[in-house]
């Protein structure tokens, strides 16, 4: 019985390539998944201060009520749209960490 080393030398060779490959993607896939997960993060911390301008905002135009009361609804608007921003960026911060 022949056994040809080269055809078994070549196999072995190609499945650690096969593996050293499937590794290096999955090493460049956890970065890029580090990565997108900081943006993520800073993306709410961002958000999560706008936010809290708003509401700080709106609190300080209350105080002063009824100065200013022609102005309440745009920043109550505003005030609405800053928070739906952050809950969706948290909602997809926490669907990236899952």
């Amino acid at each position: 019985m022949d056994v040809d080393v080269p055809h078994w030398l070549d196999m072995i060779e190609n499945i650690e390539h096969e593996r050293f490959l499937a590794e290096s993607a999955k090493k460049i896939e956890g970065k890029e998944n580090v990565e997108e997960k900081e943006a993520l993060k800073a993306e709410v911390k961002k958000l999560n201060a706008r936010a809290m301008e708003a509401r700080m905002a709106l609190h300080d135009l209350s105080e002063e009520l009824p100065a200013g009361l022609e102005t309440v609804m745009d920043v109550a608007q505003q005030t609405v749209a800053a928070f739906q921003s952050l809950d969706a960026a948290r909602k997809k911060l926490a669907a990236a960490t899952a």
